[in-house]
């Protein structure tokens, strides 16, 4: 499972787990209101090409505005799966790797050194997320705004357990 990461592990630190958030679909969370939005701005614009239509005018200039409200209401579904196709995670004997691959952002590897003080939270789900309280560093690339998460990831429980094993330094 080591192999590919000769230059970026430090002597003596192994992988021991790897992984991608899950992939599916999902209704909830931040994409709601966007959909909501989108999905009201595009009913919107139908309501207006039909009245225009009616009225014999240019009802055609609403087109762009359905379809627009169309693409803010399904955006947030394809692109969470995007996203999600194009990030993976690692946990070392010492640290946590965060790599993406995204279009037009490029790549990026993050790590984080899983010392004893760092705060992590689990949310319980399954798929799960775990949270990291501190800054990830750049190793490849220089983009990341938040503190970084392994997001819906499968087997989130036993994860979270190696995390804590690591940070005792048992793993």
């Amino acid at each position: 499972m080591t192999e590919g990461w000769g230059d970026i592990l430090f002597p003596g630190e192994r992988v021991l787990w790897q992984g991608q958030p899950d992939r599916r679909i999902e209704w909830r969370g931040p994409q709601l209101p966007f959909a909501f939005f989108g999905l009201i701005f595009a009913g919107f614009a139908l309501f207006w090409m039909v009245l225009a239509y009616r009225a014999g005018e240019f009802w055609l200039f609403g087109l762009i505005h359905f379809l627009i409200g169309l693409a803010i209401a399904v955006a947030p579904l394809v692109i969470g799966p995007l996203i999600a196709r194009r990030t993976w995670y690692s946990l070392t004997t010492r640290r946590a790797f965060f790599a993406n691959d995204l279009p037009f952002a490029g790549k990026t590897l993050l790590a984080l050194d899983l010392r004893p003080s760092l705060g992590v939270e689990y949310d319980g789900h399954e798929p799960g997320t775990i949270q990291f309280h501190d800054r990830a560093a750049p190793i490849l690339g220089e983009r990341f705004d938040s503190a970084p998460v392994f997001s819906q990831i499968h087997d989130a429980r036993n994860v979270f357990g190696l995390i804590r094993d690591i940070q005792r330094g048992t793993a």
